[in-house]
């Protein structure tokens, strides 16, 4: 079954390179900070597919919403958080206008998974992202759209300055 959004599922070994997220504060981020209380996340890019990213993920007991199972919310966080990662890697300068997930089955805690990001659109100041969760069987879980407003460098400012 396909997922509305769902980016395709592709082989590990194309993307051999391990990122850093280039966004503000990105040390102090709850969903994939270094120590984040919901997830363990790393984040690998090719040079022969700049638009795309891999990232590999743990649930932490701490994301747990229904038993034994991650929080939608705590997903849907993650999913805004890895296309944020694609999109400023990419020198977009952006926030989250918009998210549209489709929740198709329940992550396990524990779940070692693949998130696919693809960046798919960029028009005038507005990003569109899709995201997709998988398990390592290649199996989608959860998808979503993302739409992002490319800051201007006053916006951006007032950000760095903390308003």
């Amino acid at each position: 079954m396909s997922l509305p959004w769902q980016v395709p599922f592709r082989p590990e070994s194309e993307f051999g390179h391990l990122t850093r997220p280039r966004f503000l504060n990105w040390e102090k981020s709850f969903v994939s900070g270094p120590e984040s209380p919901l997830f363990e996340v790393s984040h690998w890019k090719s040079p022969e597919t700049p638009d795309w990213l891999l990232t590999k993920v743990s649930f932490k007991p701490r994301a747990e919403g229904p038993p034994g199972h991650v929080h939608g919310g705590a997903s849907a966080g993650l999913l805004d958080e890895v296309m944020g990662v694609l999109a400023w890697d990419r020198d977009h300068t952006c926030v989250t206008r918009s998210l549209q997930v489709h929740y198709s089955r329940a992550l396990p805690i524990g779940l070692e998974a693949r998130v696919f990001t693809r960046l798919v659109k960029v028009e005038s100041r507005t990003l569109e992202v899709h995201s997709t969760v998988y398990n390592q069987d290649a199996l989608p879980f959860v998808s979503c759209q993302g739409i992002f407003h490319i800051l201007s460098e006053e916006q951006l400012a007032r950000f760095k300055n903390g308003f």
